[in-house]
Order: structure tokens, then sequence, then C-alpha cells
């Protein structure tokens, strides 16, 4: 238990500088990455070698990480710089210019089906800023994306948690389709509470009032995506449950904060300027081409297979294999750049305005990059210390095997939290799930658990452990411009992470 306790310390250090200190992450990044790093040569006794392969995968994780984010924000600033967003922003204002329905719509319908088609932190770097520009505070803007993208992430990009994140377990068909029913279980039970805790993010600083009459609408909106997520889930698989579940809920929520459907007091027309038919259509192409394209992308297996063939991979480095290699037409920075160059041509923009978006891109970029760099750093040193001298198990297989140890006969009631702290670490849950899912089996194997209900846990919380990672919440900082917050962000998403993965752990004991 030694080495579990010592395993801890980058992450305590981590989360007292963030959260009771309130120090910027820029800060708390670099000395969780020192101590990791003392960690990994005095203790795990990694080589010179290996380090640097973690730092080239990192640099690889890294260049990609980025390129989202930078995509994203030119397409957006693109958009505002031409006045193509001020198109979309009245047809959204024609359906409510009320936050909690914008959380709903955006926060929550938009980055299911965003998670759904492309994952790797996407919906949060796109819904963020949109909050952002259509009037809400940006530290509530990415604390809701974050919290609302925690049910889609199990089946995000096209089920690819489950798909890749169990592929090393030898799964028979009928357990792993029992383990994402239960998941789609759990999660549509308790989705409105996701929704809900959305709206008390949404509702902070106004009045009480403001929460409690809303509830209704935030029920319904979670009943929109999770029974269709459910169903589908049920009937096909892990592929498209957040896809349909998003697409469905942004109808829904769009049609009934139109007609004030369960909104008191709302109004039926409010007065919105509208932009013309023509121009609305024309703003939404970019869009529509990087949708269209993505899901494509996802759902047409020949040329899924295609794209995923295209792929560049550094090889070795002294005789140790590289694992991070970049696959540029499968990533979801290539579809942003669809639609950068879609909104480009169609609407002729000048070398001024490109000018301005650029700047005003790096400008959010410049603090998200070095947090982004030392957090991603500190992922990939953690994967690589299974490479060591000292014969031990890696730092993240040392934190899994003595929470398992500790945690004994009441395992299952806290199962998820393994999977939350796999994405905690890495910012992925299909990481989470290769580095726990055989751990979560073994356990369950000498417990005499039901394996499928273990997986459907670490898959809920691979998915909500995203809510406080460092990774995803720089991300989505750096593309809504919030510096220096991050501490903040954790201590809104903290409180969700924690009863999410214990209701969790109560339904499956009821199972």
């Amino acid at each position: 238990m030694v080495l579990f306790w010592l395993t801890l310390v980058p992450f305590v250090l981590l989360f007292v500088w963030l959260v009771p200190l309130r120090r910027p992450a820029f800060e708390a990044a670099p000395i969780a990455y020192l101590a990791t790093l003392v960690l990994a040569v005095l203790v795990w006794q990694i080589s010179g070698t290996v380090l640097v392969a973690s730092l080239l995968d990192a640099a690889i994780v890294f260049v990609e990480v980025l390129l989202i984010i930078l995509m994203a924000l030119l397409v957006l600033n693109v958009m505002i710089g031409t006045g193509h967003m001020s198109a979309i922003q009245s047809v959204i204002a024609s359906v409510s210019r009320d936050h909690r329905v914008l959380a709903m719509l955006l926060g929550w319908g938009l980055v299911g089906f965003v998670e759904g088609i492309a994952g790797f932190g996407t919906p949060a770097v796109l819904a963020a800023p949109l909050l952002v520009y259509f009037g809400m505070r940006p530290l509530k803007a990415v604390a809701i994306a974050l919290i609302g993208n925690s049910t889609a992430v199990p089946f995000g990009a096209a089920g690819t948690p489950v798909i890749i994140g169990f592929a090393g377990l030898g799964l028979d068909a009928e357990t792993t389709r029992s383990a994402v029913l239960q998941t789609a279980v759990i999660h549509t039970v308790l989705a409105p509470f996701i929704t809900l805790f959305m709206v008390w993010v949404a509702t902070l600083g106004e009045e009480r009032g403001r929460f409690r009459e809303f509830v209704p609408f935030a029920v319904l909106s979670a009943l929109a995506f999770g029974i269709p997520y459910l169903l589908v889930a049920w009937l096909v698989g892990p592929e498209l449950p957040a896809i349909i579940g998003g697409v469905v809920a942004m109808a829904v929520i769009a049609l009934a904060a139109h007609r004030g459907f369960l909104l008191p007091g709302h109004e039926q027309h409010p007065e919105v300027e509208r932009a013309p038919v023509g121009r609305v259509l024309l703003a939404f192409v970019p869009f529509a081409v990087m949708a269209v394209a993505l899901i494509a992308s996802r759902t047409i297996m020949p040329l899924r297979e295609a794209l995923q063939s295209v792929r560049w991979s550094p090889g070795e480095f002294h005789g140790i294999e590289l694992g991070q290699s970049l696959a540029p037409l499968y990533t979801p920075y290539f579809y942003f750049g669809l639609a950068l160059l879609t909104a480009l041509i169609l609407f002729r923009v000048s070398r001024a305005t490109l000018g301005q978006a650029v700047a005003a891109t790096w400008g959010k970029l410049r603090v998200a990059a070095i947090v982004l760099a030392f957090i991603i750093a500190l992922t990939q040193l953690l994967l690589s210390s299974g490479s060591n001298a000292a014969g031990l198990p890696s730092m993240p297989q040392v934190l899994g095997q003595g929470l398992a140890e500790s945690l004994g006969g009441t395992f299952v009631m806290f199962s998820a939290f393994l999977g939350a702290l796999g994405s905690f670490m890495t910012g992925s849950a299909t990481v989470s799930n290769l580095l726990f899912a055989q751990l979560q089996a073994d356990t369950a194997d000498a417990l005499g658990m039901a394996l499928p209900t273990v997986l459907a846990l670490q898959l809920i919380g691979a998915g909500v452990g995203n809510m406080i990672s460092l990774h995803n919440i720089a991300m989505a900082a750096g593309a809504a411009g919030l510096q220096a917050r991050e501490g903040q962000v954790i201590r809104e998403t903290i409180i969700p992470v924690i009863v999410v993965c214990l209701g969790a752990g109560l339904l499956a004991l009821a199972w």
C-alpha cells in the first residue's frame, strides 16, 4: 500500500493547488508533472529512454489536441467576424434567450450529439464558447458543457470507449450487450439529476425561483435525451445512442421552448430581429458540412476503415515502440478544418477578417497550451511507467489495485470511481477502460459479481470523470476564454461526479 499512497501524491498536489489554494492550472500542472517525474525516476526507476519516449508521445497528443481547439475556435471566430454567427444567434434567440434553455439546448442536446460523432473533448470545445457568445459567463459555460457531456461519453465517437476500450477483454457479444444496456439504463435514470445540476449552475447568483420553476423543463430535457439513448443502446448497440439521443433532445427542447411548454411566464413570440432566411441557411452550411462528414466517417464502415488507415506513426525510439500516432483524416480537427474551409470559401473571408480571427484564437490558446502541455506529458508518463527497472506495475495499475484491495466487498458501490479516476488522469474514457477494465473484470470474478454490471460501472465512471479531468477542463476553458479558473470549474463539477458514481453503485446493487 506504500506504493499506492506514493502514487496519489501528484494528484493530491494537483487537487490541493487548484481547489483549496485556488491557484491557476498553469502553476499546478508543472508541479504535478514534476512530482510524477520524481516518482517515476526514483521509485519506478524508468530509464531516460522511456522518459524521452513518453515526451515524444505527449508531443503527438499535444499537437492533436491543440489542433482540435485551434480549428474549432477559428471556425467560430471566422463566423463571428463575418457576421454569420449573428444569423445563427437570431434563430436560437427566436427559440429562447433564457440561459437555462440554452444550457439544455447547447450544453445537453448539442453536446450529446457532438460527443456521439466526434468525442476527443470536442463537445465542450464547441459548446462552451457558443454559450459564452450567447451571453453566459465563461465559468458557467465551461462547467455546464463538461457536466452535460458526461452522459454521452460512454458511447462517444461512435462507441469507441466500448469498441476499443473493451477490445482486450475477449468479451462475448451477450456480455458486451448487457454491459451497454445497463450503462444506458443507469444513465437514463440519473439523467434528470445531470440536467438539474446544469440548471443549478446556470442559475447561480440569480433568484432561487429561477431554478425551481425550471425543474419540469430540465426533467423533460433529460428524458428527451435519455429515452432514445436507452432504446438505441438496447436495439442497436454502443455506436449510435449518443448521436440519436442528442438529435432528439435538440428537437424536443427547441420545440418545447418555442411554444413555452413547461416554461412559466415564457413569451410565446419574443421580439427578435431575425436574419433573412437565406443568410441563416448560409450560416449553417459550414456546420452542416462538418456534421455530415463526421456522421459518414463514423457510420459508413468502408469509409471509416479507409480514413483510419491513413495514419502517421513515428515508429520506435531506441527500441521502444511509441504508442501514439496521428490519423489526420479521422480525428475531429480535420472535420473542423472542413467547416473552416467551407466558411472561408462560402463567405469570401478577407485577409483582414481571417487575421482578426487568428489573433482572437491565439489570445485564448496561449495559457491553455501551457496547461495542456504539462497535463498531457503527465498522462503519457503515467502510461509509460509500466516499462521500468523496478519490476513494478504502471502507476495507474498500482492506483487501481490499491483501490480494489482497500474496498473489498464494498467494491461494487465504488467501482465507478475507478473509471472516473482513469478519466481524471488521462482525459479519456477509452484510455480509462484500457487501463482499468481488466482490473474491474478480475475483481468482479474474485468477488463473485456479475461482469456486465461492473463493466457498466466502469463505463459510467469513465464518462463522468471527464468533468474533472484537467485535460478536458483546459481544452474547454481555452476555447471559452476562461483563464486561471480551473480549480473553480472542478469545484462546480465534483459534486455531480460523486453523486453519479454513488448513484450508479446503488442502482447496480439493485439490478
